[in-house]
């Protein structure tokens, strides 16, 4: 399960997504900027990309894609297992809490602030103003942590992000955001839809238990969810009728 599940999340985030307009009243992104799920390892902003292994955060210049040239390799600190690109910023997460890079200069990030908490897996999402992080025990999480859960954290002050409110949650993996809608993969559980347009309390929209779920891409109203035993794209232009429109099956 677990080589076949890393296939999925790497050929996932290699789905390149270009040219965001502003129209879309969320994030905007020049042309070679990708958009992967909270599970990606790597990020394309511009002419950069930004992988993350266990321990670093490395910058390659890919303005030429024939050669891509290696720029800097910057030690984090252990269990860096996640990264997200939103505007200037990377959100890296990591089984000790979430760290923000400013990439302002793309060729040299720089820490802006870390966010800690228990040791626990961590994929995150970010709008604006709030960072989603999911923290899940077990696995290949190997902690002492026992709650599954959703943190919603303020970062409308990217140097010091503080921690508003807490969910209990049941085997969150990945997750995705769109506006108030936010996306959460349950595993074997499922896939959750909830509105947070009130982060204190949260709004189940829907919860398809029909697949394992595990990573999401939100794009135009279409929602790419990666699975254990493949992809699955939804419609949810309609929140009432959120629908299955296509799925690829691999073999068990």
């Amino acid at each position: 399960m677990k080589s076949k599940l890393t296939y999925l999340i790497i050929a996932s985030v290699m789905l390149i997504i270009n040219a965001c307009s502003k129209d879309n009243g969320d994030i905007s992104y020049d042309s070679r900027s990708g958009q992967g799920g909270s599970m990606a390892r790597f990020a394309i902003k511009g002419n950069y990309l930004y992988v993350v292994d266990n321990q670093s955060l490395n910058v390659l210049d890919i303005s030429n894609l024939d050669d891509p040239q290696f720029i800097d390799k910057i030690e984090i600190g252990f269990g860096i297992e996640t990264i997200f690109p939103f505007k200037d910023n990377l959100f890296l997460g990591a089984q000790d809490g979430m760290y923000i890079y400013d990439i302002t200069n793309p060729e040299s990030p720089s820490q802006t602030s870390v966010y800690e908490h228990i040791t626990s897996c961590d994929p995150v999402v970010v709008n604006d103003s709030l960072a989603f992080v999911t923290l899940r025990n077990g696995g290949s999480c190997q902690t002492g942590f026992t709650e599954d859960q959703l943190d919603i954290i303020d970062i409308s002050d990217l140097d010091y992000p503080i921690n508003l409110v807490s969910h209990e949650m049941t085997e969150p993996y990945g997750l995705g955001l769109d506006s108030i809608i936010l996306f959460i993969c349950h595993g074997e559980e499922g896939l959750g839809i909830y509105d947070v347009s009130n982060i204190y309390s949260l709004k189940i929209v829907d919860f398809k238990t029909n697949i394992s779920a595990y990573d999401v891409i939100p794009y135009n109203k279409n929602l790419l969810v990666v699975g254990e035993t493949g992809f699955y794209q939804y419609d949810y232009s309609n929140l009432n009728n959120i629908t299955l429109i296509s799925q690829i099956l691999i073999g068990e």
